[in-house]
């Protein structure tokens, strides 16, 4: 079969691999499509190092079943799925209490000892299988995996009705973030990013405000639109040492911070412990939360979260390193790349 391999820092082969099989417990999915994630980008430029090359990388992953291993039942070949990307033991107290994402033997697709989506077939775990209804097309059920993490912090944290939220970063995290704040209810949402083309998609997916964070005050901004009390929640996704910091001001007393966005990982942020104290904020830490993948789906499906237009570029397999470049450079233009099969 047909993969894109990560064999170096900053660059990828289109190799022959040999065909995966289902073994005991697993499935071979035929990859449709695949998300390109920043993550992954981040890893092939050296930036974050969750994996080592040469790997097949590639967790944002939907498809059909190719082959279903011993022991699998439920499943057959032929069935339209989106994959949850994290392994776990399935024993534990984490596990147990529906918290996979935190389990100590946690493993994951695109990550070793796994190979990732970037290729014409994967092995996944039977456990990692979400059914994938026929109203939402593969282009747009790749990129679920990136919307279900921020989703599901949204779900964590329990945004209240008529609050008002904060988001900062105005790509796919963000855009996320901002249309599962609407559905909770958020009586007003603000959004900060850099860029007329982030901006406009800010204002497509309806915020409420918007914020020019190259050219404007955001502080300033955040206190002028709250009457000078700060927000409810401030949902961070730009991942900037900026960014993280004035999520702190910004926040009202007694508010909700969730950090999201991923820094360099050689920054050194300082962290405001004295006005998390006397502000009285609760701070939450939040990559992954796997509770509300049956519920993310069921919301594309009726069209009450669309999916459809966060994918602005689609290119082929062959054309991944296109892709990743694309990705790296914040080509205008781009909120989301996809890889069709």
């Amino acid at each position: 079969m047909k993969a894109a391999l990560w064999d170096s820092i900053d660059h990828i082969s289109i190799v022959e691999k040999p065909m995966p099989v289902a073994d005991a417990g697993h499935v071979v999915v035929k990859v449709k499509a695949v998300g390109v994630c920043a993550t992954d980008v981040h890893m092939i430029t050296g930036k974050v190092s969750l994996a080592k090359p040469p790997h097949v990388l590639g967790h944002e992953i939907a498809g059909e079943v190719e082959e279903v291993g011993l022991g699998v039942t439920g499943w057959k070949k032929g069935d339209r799925v989106v994959i949850d990307t994290i392994i776990s033991c399935g024993r534990c107290k984490a596990c147990k209490s529906g918290r996979k994402e935190l389990c100590h033997e946690k493993q994951e697709i695109g990550y070793d000892p796994y190979d990732g989506g970037y290729a014409e077939y994967v092995r996944v775990p039977a456990q990692c299988l979400v059914h994938l209804p026929e109203e939402i097309p593969f282009r747009d059920a790749a990129i679920l995996e990136s919307i279900a993490c921020p989703f599901g912090a949204v779900l964590r944290v329990g945004i209240k009705l008529g609050s008002t939220v904060l988001i900062q970063g105005g790509g796919p995290a963000g855009i996320a973030f901002l249309q599962a704040a609407k559905l909770s209810g958020a009586g007003k949402v603000i959004m900060s990013a850099k860029g007329e083309n982030r901006l406009a998609y800010a204002k497509k997916f309806g915020a409420d405000h918007v914020i020019d964070a190259k050219n404007e005050d955001v502080l300033a901004r955040v206190m002028e639109l709250t009457n000078g009390e700060g927000c409810d929640y401030v949902l961070e996704a730009s991942g900037s040492e900026a960014g993280i910091l004035l999520s702190f001001d910004a926040c009202k007393v007694g508010g909700d911070v969730l950090c999201y966005g991923i820094p360099d990982e050689k920054a050194q942020i300082p962290f405001p412990f004295m006005k998390m104290l006397i502000k009285q904020l609760r701070i939450h830490g939040i990559l992954e939360y796997c509770a509300g993948w049956d519920t993310l789906v069921t919301l594309v499906a009726n069209g009450k979260i669309n999916v459809h237009d966060i994918v602005t570029h689609t290119f082929s397999l062959d054309e991944l390193p296109k892709a990743v470049e694309l990705v790296k450079n914040k080509e205008k233009g781009l909120l989301k790349a996809v890889i069709e099969m």
